[in-house]
């Protein structure tokens, strides 16, 4: 099975932006045809000042050799293209995505468990942070 294959289903996530927040959700990958899948997240986000806020995300991925590219769902413009290569027991892959003055350095790490972790690095002139996303299959799909 490649990478694109293991992505379909239902996930658990956990995020951290350190200074920011914290969201826990689910995401799903659903199959739009033979190459393609729709990433819908949901989930809740709190603030580091107290407030909690409903958040929604969707990508759209398409499957490449050896990896697959990221487009935004509404423009379906690209957001980044992974490629990706054994590091150990794991797979991993990393790009670039320069978005207006901002520049996201973005990397994903493929666990021989199943499991999943994708870091977006922000930098510009307003913006300085990492994403840092986990991945755990569900347990009830």
């Amino acid at each position: 099975m490649g990478v694109f294959e293991g992505l379909l289903g239902d996930w658990s996530l956990e995020r951290e932006i350190p200074g920011r927040g914290r969201m826990k959700g689910r995401a799903r990958f659903t199959l739009l045809d033979a190459e393609t899948a729709l990433y819908e997240e949901s989930g809740e986000l709190c603030l580091e000042g107290g407030q909690t806020l409903h958040s929604r995300q969707s990508y759209v991925y398409e499957k490449r050799e050896d990896g697959f590219a990221v487009r935004f769902a509404d423009t379906r413009e690209i957001f980044h293209v992974m490629w990706f290569l054994a590091s150990g027991d794991d797979l991993v892959a990393e790009a670039r995505h320069v978005c207006v003055n901002d520049l996201y350095l973005s990397g994903y790490t493929v666990r021989a468990d199943g499991s999943f972790e994708v870091r977006h690095q922000v930098r510009g002139p307003q913006k300085d942070y990492v994403i840092r996303t986990l991945y755990q299959r569900s347990q009830a799909g």
